[in-house]
């Protein structure tokens, strides 16, 4: 597994995946979905599955004395490394933007420089790892469809939580809405130092954290197991 992943690193690394991670930068911009970030290392590791594609890297794997499951397996390590450095960029962001940004209103863009925003980023990726992966090795070669699959559930996961972040900073401070926002506001999206319980939010958010990262685990595991499957029927010439 050691040489299959130093492979990965020498034959399939592709440039764009070092471009989007510095993409990290976006979460020091203003009042903006500090999700969209974690896309653009989706992108990257799509980009990697069809480079591979064109360059013959199937073929060439398949030659080596390797199972289908371990190459399967090696990729999709790659692939967890890829996405784990970018959640400790995004660590990294966060508690640059707490001493260099002005955080006292929070981000009325979407999620702020919280430890949710990681939980957010680690169910993103793992809605991405479980449509992408099974999806491109069905057919081995397919990856612009099984990409479009996996950019549609992250999208879709995007939108709904950077919206319920919006819509409950909009509505904090209405004392007629439903405690459930007012909840979510100061307990879930902004950062626990800057929230009125601290505590409370740091316990509210390390379950989320706790809870997001077994998501991926669980979805990526999944993903690998049922990618070795589908791979192990295909005919790769």
């Amino acid at each position: 597994m050691k040489a299959l992943l130093n492979k990965e690193f020498k034959l399939c690394l592709h440039p764009t995946v070092f471009i989007y991670l510095g993409l990290v930068l976006m979460l020091l911009i203003p009042s903006y979905p500090y999700l969209v970030s974690c896309f653009f290392v989706c992108n990257a590791i799509f980009f990697i599955f069809q480079t591979s594609r064109e360059n013959g890297d199937a073929m060439y794997t398949a030659m080596l004395p390797v199972s289908k499951a371990q190459a399967v397996r090696a990729r999709v390590r790659f692939v967890v490394l890829i996405q784990a450095i970018d959640l400790l960029l995004m660590a990294g962001m966060c508690a640059f933007a707490l001493v260099a940004m002005d955080v006292e209103k929070g981000n009325a863009g979407g999620t702020d420089h919280s430890l949710s925003l990681l939980a957010f980023a680690l169910v993103l990726f793992a809605i991405f790892n479980l449509i992408f992966l099974p999806s491109y090795y069905k057919t081995g070669y397919k990856a612009g469809s099984a990409f479009l699959k996996g950019a549609i559930g992250v999208w879709i996961w995007l939108m709904l939580v950077e919206g319920l972040m919006i819509a409950s900073g909009a509505m904090a401070g209405n004392e007629s809405v439903p405690a459930f926002f007012r909840f979510i506001a100061e307990n879930i999206d902004r950062m626990p130092i800057k929230a009125q319980d601290p505590a409370k939010a740091w316990t509210v958010q390390g379950i989320l954290f706790g809870a997001a990262l077994l998501i991926y685990a669980v979805c990526t595991l999944l993903a690998a197991k049922i990618s070795v499957k589908r791979y192990e029927r295909v005919d790769v010439q």
